[in-house]
């Protein structure tokens, strides 16, 4: 069994010193993808296994999702014959509570071609409000021990088996074709989670000046959902970003203890509603009642 990690990534120059080198030491080959970045990502993935960037892609222009579906028919093309699985593995992503090759070896044992789990959204979190001067963008290689604070994101595929007919070819992401019976399936679960299931970290949201340079240099803006919103400075940046780090209430990660806790609370009735799903936080009051310190221990 091998396991190749699928990196498709746009502008993550800030993260992928510490991410590239975890996910790579973490699957058996890497196979990169830079989707356009403007900044210097493709001088951390170049030296994958195999490495493309957007603008030699031919077929670009032709596919749903170009990226994945390129990765994926080179891995089908490469490791013809052989027993191979794809990790998903971004530059802004940290598995929490297994590691890929532990993943696949749990879901071949159980009879399973694909595996589900459950992203958690890490937050930037500050005592002291954004500043340009306390800022550290793009010096970021401290930046999980400032990610201690986590929410519910979205559930999605880590891993599959990669066979011929497995494609992204007119497929909405994150399902390729081809993959049948799936570990963890939400439906199966009656839309809970578990302790079991994949967790992965996400550190994406950038501070205010990254947002400014995304913003500038045309790479992306803050958020899909903030389009509608003018952002010409730094506290205008923050604003929008309100949201995700002053108003809602989250639950501080100190390590997979925080988990067990995640999923019991996840798994109230009174959390099944959509919105309640969707946006699931846990106060910091509370929080300190039950003893919860805010250091991270997994770091």
């Amino acid at each position: 069994m091998r396991t190749v990690g699928i990196m498709c990534v746009r502008d993550e120059a800030d993260l992928l010193p510490q991410v590239y080198q975890y996910i790579r030491r973490n699957v058996d080959f890497l196979y990169a993808y830079d989707d356009g970045s403007q900044d210097d990502t493709w001088e951390y993935i170049k030296h994958s296994d195999y490495a493309i960037r957007a603008v030699d892609d031919k077929n670009r222009l032709d596919i749903y999702r170009p990226n994945y579906h390129h990765l994926l028919e080179k891995i089908k093309q490469d490791f013809k014959g052989e027993d191979v699985w794809a990790i998903i593995a971004m530059g802004d992503r940290f598995f929490l509570n297994t590691l890929p090759r532990a993943i696949v070896r749990g879901a071949i044992s159980a009879g399973y071609e694909g595996v589900n789990g459950t992203q958690l959204d890490f937050l930037r979190h500050r005592c002291d409000p954004w500043t340009e001067e306390n800022d550290p963008w793009p010096d970021m290689s401290e930046i999980r021990k400032i990610c201690s604070w986590c929410r519910v994101d979205e559930q999605c595929i880590v891993a599959y088996k990669v066979t011929d007919e497995t494609s992204y070819l007119k497929s909405k992401y994150p399902w390729p074709r081809g993959i049948k019976s799936v570990q963890y399936n939400y439906k199966d679960m009656g839309n809970k989670l578990c302790v079991e299931m994949p967790f992965l970290e996400h550190v994406g949201r950038r501070s205010p000046k990254a947002a400014m340079w995304r913003k500038e240099s045309g790479s992306r803006p803050v958020s899909k959902k903030h389009d509608h919103l003018k952002f010409g400075s730094v506290e205008e940046v923050i604003a929008t970003q309100k949201g995700f780090y002053e108003a809602y209430k989250v639950l501080p990660w100190v390590g997979l203890e925080t988990l067990h806790k995640l999923v019991e609370m996840y798994n109230e009735e009174n959390w099944q509603k959509p919105v309640q799903r969707r946006y699931f936080f846990w106060g910091l009051e509370q929080a300190l009642e039950y003893g919860w310190r805010h250091e991270r221990t997994d770091v």
